[in-house]
């Protein structure tokens, strides 16, 4: 009897400690996820019973802030049939189905969400937690208002919010957005200045700033901004994705590596965030591991448009191009973008079906005029057909709109050689080598230019300097004896 009695006790003792610690681990999940931390507060409340209203809510929006999204709107619904006069669920809810682009059915859950905000009551006669909810409900309703491209709207329900607590950082944040998204970067800036005047190095004010820096083409600056953010909270996700985007159009592939791993582990579940991992890799010349990353993301979705892009540009730098076509047309048509077209169009320069690679690359041009980059490559795949002049314009077109590869330039000094326009080669070459004056090839042909200008002083020099860079170059070999006298 005894022993009976004792092991009821132990079994008792048991289940009140397993209820003690699943509370617990629901209170401590709840305090990750409401601080930004949400791959904490996920594993806090993946084995919480989900018998709660908050249980549901906040483990729902911990699965919605890492990227699994289906899973997370099935708790965020088992959350509502828990409670259904609370407004928090409907609001996340909102915002998922605004990230999918479906912009109607999120303005329906926010118009629910709203419907249980106590907006009849002035700010005086309400408790600190609820002008906390009300701003955040209004705050995503704003977002979604934006990406629905209803700016108007948008102002609006923040100017509301506005009126609850002007010393949110959030609402100024979110107006911030919203001029952003209308091209109007003065009052954008003055809005996020206003949020880090509130709250010091707020990171998504910080965030704000460096997409106005992007938009603009200062590069540095938007870097400078998106690496302020992630030291500011290194929870925030999408500086992470960001600062990695901006390191790889920089070529910086091991920093921008770092910055989409951590990105990863913020939002595991985020099949965006594996594909630039895996571009990254690619960016590296690590195919067989970009490979592997992206066969693992078209094992979840084989219809995956960025992870068939970036498979077919693999493809293309392994010269399968039968195999790089074949992911290219699993691709929609609408889904292809500018980079994808200057992509494919390489498989016909080495093939040397010109027409065929001229008429991708018009098609480029077409979705985005302004993009530098499709110059670039249009002004390569010319050059390859010795199509000098019309070359130099492309590469001309390129600089002219700020691209970053200082390639572009020495293309145009090679073309200005061919040309026979030895002093303005020269001169863009020159600005070459200031730009970057690690590139052999820079000197080889300001060399040439000056050669054909007999600035010989200055060829010599630029032939021996090419030599340090190559020195078994039979040809600079040559040219040094003939311009050095040695």
């Amino acid at each position: 009897m005894f022993t009976k009695n004792l092991l009821r006790i132990a079994v008792l003792l048991l289940i009140f400690t397993f209820a003690v610690n699943a509370q617990d681990n629901l209170e401590k999940g709840i305090s990750a996820v409401k601080r930004g931390d949400y791959v904490g507060g996920l594993n806090l409340l993946k084995g919480v019973s989900k018998d709660s209203y908050n249980a549901n809510l906040y483990y729902g929006i911990a699965l919605f802030q890492t990227g699994s999204e289906k899973d997370a709107e099935k708790y965020l619904k088992d959350a509502i049939k828990k409670d259904d006069e609370r407004p928090e669920a409907y609001a996340v809810l909102g915002e998922l189905f605004s990230s999918q682009k479906k912009y109607s059915e999120a303005a329906s859950e926010f118009e629910k969400s709203k419907k249980y905000l106590p907006l009849s009551k002035t700010k005086d006669d309400l408790e600190k937690e609820e002008i906390e909810t009300i701003i955040y409900v209004l705050s995503a309703e704003a977002d979604n208002f934006i990406a629905d491209g209803k700016v108007d709207n948008a102002i609006n329900s923040l100017t509301m919010a506005k009126t609850y607590d002007d010393k949110n950082p959030l609402i100024y944040v979110g107006l911030g957005d919203a001029y952003l998204a209308r091209g109007a970067f003065e009052p954008a800036a003055t809005n996020y200045n206003q949020a880090l005047k509130v709250k010091s190095n707020y990171a998504p004010a910080l965030y704000g700033l460096g997409k106005i820096a992007f938009k603009q083409k200062k590069y540095s600056a938007a870097l400078e901004n998106y690496i302020k953010a992630t030291e500011s909270d290194n929870n925030f996700a999408p500086a992470f994705f960001e600062k990695g985007l901006m390191f790889y159009l920089l070529d910086k592939f091991t920093d921008a590596q770092d910055a989409f791993e951590r990105y990863d582990q913020l939002v595991p579940g985020s099949l965006r965030g594996k594909t630039y991992l895996a571009k990254t890799r690619y960016g590296k010349g690590e195919y067989d591991e970009a490979l592997s990353i992206l066969n693992d993301v078209l094992a979840i979705d084989p219809n995956y448009s960025e992870a068939n892009k970036y498979t077919a540009y693999v493809y293309i730098e392994k010269k399968q191009y039968d195999k790089a076509e074949e992911y290219f047309r699993k691709v929609k048509t609408d889904e292809l973008n500018a980079e994808d077209y200057q992509k494919w169009s390489k498989i016909y320069v080495d093939k040397k079906e010109y027409a065929k690679a001229y008429e991708l690359l018009d098609k480029a041009v077409s979705l985005d005029a302004n993009d530098e980059n499709t110059y670039f490559e249009y002004g390569k795949a010319l050059f390859a057909e010795q199509k000098y002049g019309d070359a130099r314009i492309k590469f001309a077109k390129a600089i002219e709109l700020g691209i970053l590869n200082v390639a572009a330039y020495v293309y145009a000094g090679i073309c200005d050689f061919y040309l026979n326009e030895f002093e303005k080669g020269a001169e863009i070459l020159t600005k070459s080598i200031e730009l970057n004056p690690n590139i052999a090839s820079a000197y080889l042909w300001r060399a040439n230019n000056y050669a054909g200008i007999t600035k010989n002083t200055e060829a010599c020099a630029d032939y021996q300097k090419y030599l340090s860079f190559e020195p078994n170059d039979t040809f600079a070999q040559e040219q040094v004896k003939k311009f050095c006298g040695k």
